[in-house]
């Protein structure tokens, strides 16, 4: 028991700022925007495992039950993503290919880029520098 309460203290103590988010109860800060069958999504705050990114997922997976098969992710205000959370944006990719739809990211962070660039799948999404042009290649797809 000892042991598991020194790993549990010595990785709250690298990482405080998770220790801090979870002791405030914070999650990701998320603005949903829905317009006939797209549903732009814009994360504020780092996504990763736990209840940011689970936020984040049950808002994309209720945007498609409700018939938005088109999903724009606004990633301009998400400093950081972990690989859960791009398991998650490759999840909702596959899921929006299924039913006809697409993902197209906005002006992701440049550590978000920088990241998808790494693993090989930022050229599975569209990028786009404006809301606009991503919604507007939604409707011409």
């Amino acid at each position: 028991m000892r042991r598991i309460e020194y790993l549990v203290t010595s990785l709250t103590s690298l990482f405080p700022s998770v220790k801090r988010n979870r002791e405030k109860g914070l999650l990701v800060d998320l603005d949903i925007k829905e317009n006939g069958s797209i549903c732009t999504l814009k994360p504020k705050g780092r996504l990763f495992c736990g209840e940011s990114l689970d936020q984040f997922e049950n808002a994309y997976t209720n945007a498609l039950a409700s018939g938005h098969v088109f999903l724009i992710f606004d990633l301009e205000s998400v400093p950081y993503l972990d690989s859960s959370a791009i398991g998650s944006l490759v999840n909702a990719l596959r899921k929006t290919s299924k039913v006809g739809g697409s993902v197209k990211l906005v002006k992701p962070a440049n550590f978000v880029s920088k990241t998808l660039k790494m693993v090989g799948l930022l050229d599975l999404f569209e990028v786009f520098d404006n809301e606009a042009d991503a919604a507007a290649a939604c409707v011409g797809s």
